[in-house]
């Protein structure tokens, strides 16, 4: 096979689809920013916190009010002009970004603050991440949607590594403030580019019907089809038991459990995008039929690594197995997403989203909970391990059945 022909080229072609290549770089940088404030947002949490349950407080204000709020976001992003829904919700986040960047500047941030500030950012993302995942099939081919899913979930991975070291630099350089101020300008990208976004074309009748019927249209679709039920239940089963490791209680696991330095810690966030990142690149370059094989070596990986970090003594220990960690999880969460988005209907995609992402908001509070109060009563270490251990018997459960995946693609 040429190298012109190879599956990651082909996949890399999408970028030249109209506007979505200009959206994926103001959306890099709009990430990128987003990871820096939630870097330095877990810094001045960890500054003033007496427990790891606050950090594990401020994470679940955010995703505790995703769920309330993300049905009706569903709906609408099917009803309404998504671009419209994403203007506003990206401009109300720049706004909160901006805040939090003078509530630090002026000394008077308080855990109270950020608990608020993280609610309010909870309702912009329950409207913004159906509308967002919904828009992204309407800027490529149908033929082509798996791997504009793919590059965005390395658009976004990337940014993970770029966002933490420049938080540590932001903080070290400029102090706290000047990176909540960056996240506020990094929204400039998007919003001008939504600018330049084409609407929708109108569908048949039917399918304009069907966009008007409630939400419950997307958890009848979710739960008939059985790819797309396994993977919600796997992406939760991640969510469940490894994600609060690397979203949640990273910062704490470095800082308290390794006693690592700020600029570690940063860098130790910086390479846990690593992983993700080349489990993004890598399921552009796997065809279709081993869809199977990668998920349940993602599995595997993830228990190991998650086992590797019970163990770890030091930075490079750590480093090497959150690379692992962060790998395996996103080569499952990567080809959820991608199976998801193949197999729901145009006109009921929105909905569709919305059930498939509560397969982590509505999870993650109570999974970051779970794992910090495992933290408090018998130490990170233990806690790593009892988690993985878990995992490693639900995953199994999940992907352990011979059809998996096996079934035709739902007909749109």
């Amino acid at each position: 096979m040429s190298a012109a022909s190879t599956p990651l080229r082909s996949s890399l072609g999408v970028l030249r689809q109209g506007i979505f290549g200009w959206f994926m770089i103001a959306e890099f940088a709009s990430m990128a920013g987003s990871w820096m404030h939630s870097q330095s947002q877990q810094l001045v949490v960890e500054q003033q916190a007496r427990g790891s349950w606050e950090q594990a407080a401020v994470s679940a204000a955010t995703m505790l009010i995703i769920p309330l709020f993300s049905p009706l976001g569903g709906v609408l992003a099917d009803r309404w002009d998504k671009r419209r829904i994403l203007f506003g919700m990206i401009t109300l986040q720049a706004l909160l970004a901006a805040l939090v960047g003078w509530l630090v500047q002026t000394g008077q941030i308080q855990l109270w603050h950020l608990l608020a500030i993280a609610a309010a950012l909870g309702v912009t993302a329950a409207f913004e991440i159906p509308a967002y995942s919904a828009l992204i099939p309407e800027l490529v081919p149908r033929a082509q949607l798996s791997a504009a899913v793919a590059i965005d979930r390395s658009v976004f991975h990337s940014a993970r590594i770029v966002g933490p070291a420049l938080a540590g630099i932001f903080v070290t350089t400029w102090g706290a403030a000047a990176t909540f101020y960056t996240n506020a300008l990094s929204y400039i990208g998007p919003l001008i580019v939504l600018c330049f976004v084409a609407p929708r074309p109108q569908g048949t009748a039917e399918e304009e019907k069907s966009r008007q019927a409630g939400w419950a249209d997307g958890w009848r679709h979710v739960r008939r089809d059985r790819p797309t039920f396994q993977m919600v239940g796997i992406m939760a089963a991640n969510t469940l038991f490894c994600s609060p490791f690397v979203i949640v209680l990273l910062t704490w696991y470095a800082e308290r459990t390794l006693r690592l330095a700020p600029w570690q810690t940063g860098w130790l966030m910086s390479i846990s995008g690593v992983g993700a990142l080349t489990s993004s690149m890598a399921i552009l370059a796997v065809p279709a039929r081993q869809r199977p094989a990668i998920l349940r070596t993602g599995a595997a990986l993830s228990v190991l690594s998650m086992l590797g970090l019970a163990g770890a003594q030091g930075f490079w220990g750590a480093a090497v197995s959150i690379t692992g960690l962060t790998l395996g999880l996103n080569l499952l969460f990567g080809v959820g997403n991608q199976l998801v988005q193949e197999r729901a209907p145009d006109s009921i995609r929105g909905r569709v989203l919305s059930v498939s992402s509560m397969s982590f908001i509505a999870v993650i509070p109570f999974s970051g909970f779970l794992a910090s109060g495992l933290e408090s009563w018998f130490g990170m270490r233990t806690a790593l391990v009892a988690c993985a251990l878990a995992y490693a018997l639900l995953s199994a459960f999940i992907l352990g059945r011979s059809d998996l995946l096996h079934e035709q693609r739902a007909t749109r």
